[in-house]
């Protein structure tokens, strides 16, 4: 099946250029989900010259890979739009390049809780089996080469549209490495690739593109992350008001109860 989103978008266009020929400079484009559309022409001071509402722009997107160097860290930046993209019929595959074993107190938790607590937060988002490797936390800045060739593998096996990964700038080295790679492996490939916020990682993440949650996805989301207890127990950012506060600063955003965001590391889009 193939999932639509459609896009809020700003087109900016520099003062003297004739709206409608083409012949203008595109400044930015910013997609947000499930919202509908506004052409906006402004001159070069950023005053609005014109303004009109259009029909909800369809991006149709079938296959989506979700990429997490931990577990738990797409739940955490990408959970409502995965799940929104899953209910409505896309084809998503999940990798998670760590089980984070190293981090698990053995005096509480068998080694292998994280990978229970994941598998049970997948199935939550409507994935069947996530796939979990097992690189050592803390050490994939030592591991590039590898990593870069499992990701590589998946570009050229699949036809994705959609790519989630972390985001460059984020402070975590495992983050940021999965980040790097995964632009790396895509370099000549059609798809598109959305970098999630990592809470507690990303100070200076600066989204520009939001997707629209449902009071229900974000009752789902909450649920989801929940099943991961032995985080829910130890980090702030678990608490169920945190988790909706976050997303409820992004929907502010855009004018919407709560969003998630992203930064558009490349777009490529197919209409129709």
């Amino acid at each position: 099946m193939v999932s639509t989103l459609c896009a809020f978008v700003y087109i900016s266009i520099h003062e003297g250029c004739q709206f409608g020929t083409l012949n203008c400079e595109v400044a930015f484009i910013k997609f947000v989900g499930l919202l509908p559309f506004y052409e906006t022409v402004t001159n070069m001071s950023g005053n609005i010259l014109d303004e009109m509402e259009c029909e909800p722009l369809q991006w149709n997107v079938s296959n989506v890979l979700v990429l997490s160097p931990h577990t738990d860290d797409m739940e955490l930046g990408a959970g409502g739009t995965i799940h929104q993209l899953v209910a409505s019929g896309a084809e998503v595959t999940s990798v998670v390049f760590s089980d984070c074993r190293k981090s698990i107190d053995l005096n509480k938790y068998p080694e292998d809780i994280l990978r229970k607590e994941c598998r049970l937060a997948a199935k939550k988002l409507g994935i069947n089996e996530p796939i979990i490797l097992d690189f050592p936390v803390r050490e994939f800045p030592a591991r590039r080469q590898e990593i870069l060739e499992v990701i590589y593998r998946l570009a050229r096996e699949t036809d994705y549209d959609l790519v989630f990964t972390t985001w460059t700038g984020d402070l975590h080295q495992d983050h940021q490495t999965v980040a790097h790679e995964t632009l790396r492996a895509f370099l000549k490939k059609s798809a598109s690739i959305w970098a999630y916020e990592v809470p507690g990682n990303c100070p200076a993440f600066n989204p520009n593109v939001y997707i629209s949650l449902t009071e229900d996805e974000v009752k789902q989301k909450v649920e989801m992350l929940q099943q991961y207890q032995t985080q829910v127990e130890k980090r702030g950012y678990f608490e169920i008001n945190a988790i909706k506060a976050h997303m409820g600063y992004y929907g502010a955003q855009i004018g919407v109860p709560f969003a998630e965001a992203f930064m558009q590391e490349r777009v490529v889009v197919k209409f129709g």
